[in-house]
């Protein structure tokens, strides 16, 4: 089995081109995607008339899927704000007798890599609740999620990688929300993460008969609320 691919997301002249260390890929990686969004998603949309009143902190359902009173959570999400116009990504990986040696097995912009789609949205019809937050994070370099044995004994193939991109509530274009390696999703962990004060709620319906399946009906931004004077 060969040592875990490293992933890091960053402008091109912070990548190493060459041999490196676990350190140096922390600094390039910090200096890359900076802020993204929290989203989730809910059924029960129409019986929730008032977006107003619902939490500035998305939490619907507790620490639960789905509450007594069934509400349920459909997605809980983190979306980094990568940008394939300008981020490259670069492939490393250590040396099967010195790990602590990275050797550089690619650099290459996102804009040249192969693209796939996914779908956040229920693909079922009905009314629904999404609830947005802006994020400011830094990351640390990435891997991949649950690597199969079969992927991770192969040599690193270019080839593989897919940048992933997602239709967003009723964004005019599509949104970057990620890459894959043979078909595996890799994920840069948060090193720091803090959220915008306010959230947005949003009411939408999918109907998948419907000239435009998926409508956003309401939308409306929350603050927190201020605490009771003295």
């Amino acid at each position: 089995m060969n040592p875990p691919l490293i992933f890091v997301v960053a402008p091109a002249l912070q990548l190493p081109d060459a041999t490196t260390s676990h350190e140096v890929l922390q600094q390039a990686q910090a200096a890359g995607p900076s802020t993204g969004f929290a989203l989730r998603i809910f059924n029960r949309g129409s019986e929730h008339p008032d977006l107003g009143l619902l939490p500035v902190d998305g939490r619907l359902t507790g620490e639960q899927r789905r509450s007594s009173d069934g509400t349920q959570l459909l997605c809980a999400a983190l979306v980094v704000r990568i940008e394939p116009r300008h981020h490259w990504l670069g492939v490393y990986q250590g040396d099967t007798e010195d790990p602590t040696c990275l050797r550089c097995l690619d650099r290459v912009a996102l804009s040249e890599l192969s693209n796939a789609t996914c779908w956040f949205y229920p693909t079922h019809d009905g009314t629904f609740l999404s609830w947005e937050r802006g994020l400011h994070l830094t990351l640390k370099p990435g891997s991949i999620v649950d690597c199969p044995e079969e992927l991770s004994s192969a040599p690193y193939d270019r080839t593989l990688i897919s940048v992933l991109w997602s239709l967003l509530g009723d964004d005019a274009s599509l949104t970057c929300v990620g890459l894959t390696y043979g078909g595996q999703r890799l994920v840069l962990p948060t090193e720091a993460l803090s959220s915008d004060p306010m959230a947005t709620w949003g009411r939408f319906r999918v109907d998948n008969q419907a000239e435009h399946s998926l409508v956003v009906e309401d939308c409306l931004t929350v603050f927190p609320t201020p605490p009771l004077a003295a």
